[in-house]
């Protein structure tokens, strides 16, 4: 893949200054997590939405307007900042692929590229990035009045190309921070991430679109048939108590949208033929509590 940054008439870099977390709710409130609740949807995948000249400019917005980078220890690099801007230029799309986008007072998200598969996870947004902004913003003030809503996911490109690999996004949302979801696994092995990690589901609260999960069910196996065929690279026991709702190819320019708050994981491909490195987008939009 080759992109000359010159030729694709990016904006001059801006500096959106608004920080998302000093605009949040305390999302353990009662109230709060009845609200999300409420306002849950199901997850969606465009095909063949955005250009490959779309693509190009994803790409090198990327690394021409962003302000941070960072990675995991599995190699995983994230770029973010100023996100704000490729809303901005996509705006029309956007808003037609997540109608409300326009009312979200900032865009979160980051850039992502790499080596490895995601594990189970949900993007809501880190407890310690909200608590640290409490220096800046009382928790009590009356601007914080917003809430994770639903995140858009751009596919941009893997190599080697043309690689058939996969993203589940599960039937249970936990209404709460980001995690990684790690149920029966090794403690003293944990994933390589930054989120906080859940080692046992059993006292989950996992809401549906319809209704609270029974704890019972927290614990129930996985479906056998769907794990062999797109979830065959992660250990059986972490899906338990998980449903698929929305099983899609991952594929450059087929956006996913979702709710933050929604568990969900994706695959390199086949155990035979599997992708070496793959880059995406994830941005994230905000609701005011009403």
């Amino acid at each position: 893949m080759f992109v000359d940054i010159e030729d694709l008439n990016l904006p001059p870099r801006t500096y959106y200054n608004k920080r998302y977390e000093t605009l949040l709710c305390d999302l353990s409130e009662a109230s709060i997590i009845k609200n999300i609740f409420h306002h849950l949807d199901t997850p969606t995948v465009h095909e063949n939405y955005f250009t490959q000249s779309d693509l190009d400019w994803i790409y090198g917005y990327c690394f021409s307007s962003c302000t941070t980078v960072r990675h995991n220890d599995n190699g995983t690099m994230f770029v973010s900042g100023n996100l704000q801007g490729v809303y901005n230029h996509f705006k029309d799309k956007i808003d037609q692929l997540l109608p409300g986008a326009d009312q979200s007072p900032i865009v979160g998200g980051n850039y992502f590229i790499t080596p490895s598969q995601y594990g189970l996870h949900n993007d809501s947004m880190r407890r310690s990035d909200w608590e640290k902004s409490f220096s800046d913003v009382a928790k009590t003030d009356p601007s914080r009045k917003y809430v994770p809503w639903r995140n858009l996911i751009i596919p941009i490109f893997t190599a080697p190309k043309n690689i058939s690999s996969h993203a589940v996004f599960f039937d249970q949302r936990h209404i709460d921070w980001a995690h990684v979801y790690h149920h029966g696994m090794d403690p003293d092995h944990p994933p390589a991430t930054t989120y906080p990690i859940i080692d046992n589901y059993a006292n989950i609260v996992f809401h549906t679109q319809s209704q609270v999960q029974l704890q019972s069910d927290n614990l129930k196996l996985y479906d056998q048939t769907h794990y062999k065929e797109y979830l065959y690279y992660t250990p059986y026991k972490r899906l338990t108590g998980l449903t698929p709702q929305l099983t899609c190819e991952w594929t450059p320019g087929c956006p996913i949208v979702f709710d933050a708050f929604q568990l969900h994981a994706t695959n390199k491909g086949t155990p035979d033929t599997q992708w070496t490195i793959k880059m995406g987008l994830l941005l994230c939009f905000y609701r005011e509590i009403k």
